[in-house]
């Protein structure tokens, strides 16, 4: 068996890149796997007699090694164990971090380096729609007044393309040994008259707690250690999700599915739940490879009964 792929990170100096290089390195110890960070800078260019040339070793390579050496150093002062390498890529940050084998990607939410402003909103949006891992986007440190999911995972839960994401969610709960709050945002159909309200939402309702309950049951049973909070919400999805998010280790949604989460990374409900969300975000597409990496949350699942009730 190869070595394990790493957990990569995105780093261009800014402060919300050094959150997210924390984040990584603990995660990466937490997995047992090596941490690459990875830092785009754009391609180096000198006068020439005919206008700019390639500037082979220039200021800016100089600058992307220091700020290598750097990550590297605060990555180990995190994880001292924790195997480290690091590399420059010439040309944009989303296609630097999608572009190699990782089991996670981690970026931060906005970025102001020397090097390069690499990481700011639309290019983590665009880590997220492009990387076959799934992605987790760390936001600034922050006081934030804790939610009904403090240092719980909180997972979005449309009742249909939810497979992936939960596959991520209940794994991550497992490895930490908390427990999960799996969240259904839904929307009451208006009734052709003011009669049928209550009736209309307690019908809805109910169905969308029939299609939560059967989403998760499979999960349950893979991960028995694992305690559940199923919570139902009349509200916009992202909205919702972001509130849920106060607190909490980590926030999973799907990056595509069906139902209250359509269109997830793709449209406006996804990039306003990345940006508003209260604790990292992780991202997950359909096709995202979370086998491996269940089957070993799943075996520690089983033995963290108890450690956080249902």
């Amino acid at each position: 068996m190869g070595e394990p792929n790493p957990v990569l990170v995105g780093v261009d100096g800014s402060c919300t890149a050094w959150d997210a290089l924390d984040w990584a390195a603990a995660e990466a110890a937490a997995r047992g796997c090596p941490l690459r960070i990875v830092t785009a800078c754009p391609p180096p260019v000198a006068p020439g007699p005919f206008g700019p040339v390639a500037d082979v070793g220039g200021a800016g390579a100089a600058a992307a090694e220091e700020l290598l050496r750097q990550a590297s150093q605060r990555a180990r002062a995190v994880a001292p164990e924790l195997e480290v390498t690091g590399r420059t890529v010439v040309g944009g940050a989303a296609p630097a971090l999608t572009a190699q084998p990782a089991q996670l990607v981690v970026v931060g939410t906005r970025a102001r380096g020397r090097v390069r402003r690499a990481l700011a909103g639309s290019v983590s949006v665009g880590v997220c729609s492009r990387a076959p891992c799934p992605v987790v986007v760390v936001p600034p440190r922050r006081e934030v007044e804790p939610g009904p999911s403090r240092v719980r995972v909180v997972v979005g839960v449309d009742g249909s393309g939810s497979a992936p994401a939960l596959a991520v969610a209940f794994a991550a709960a497992a490895q930490r040994g908390i427990g999960l709050t799996a969240l259904h945002a839904w929307t009451p159909h208006p009734p052709a008259d003011l009669d049928g309200l209550g009736d209309d939402r307690d019908a809805a309702e109910l169905v969308a707690r029939d299609r939560l309950t059967a989403a998760l049951a499979p999960w349950r049973r893979e991960f028995p250690g694992v305690g559940v909070r199923l919570t139902l919400v009349a509200d916009e999805p992202a909205r919702a999700l972001a509130a849920e998010s106060a607190g909490a280790a980590l926030l999973v949604i799907g990056s595509r599915g069906r139902g209250c989460l359509s269109g997830a990374l793709f449209g406006s409900v996804g990039q306003a739940v990345l940006r508003h969300a209260r604790c990292p975000a992780a991202v997950v597409r359909p096709t995202a490879p979370t086998t491996g990496r269940t089957r070993a949350a799943r075996r520690r699942g089983h033995t963290a009964k108890g450690r956080d009730p249902r």
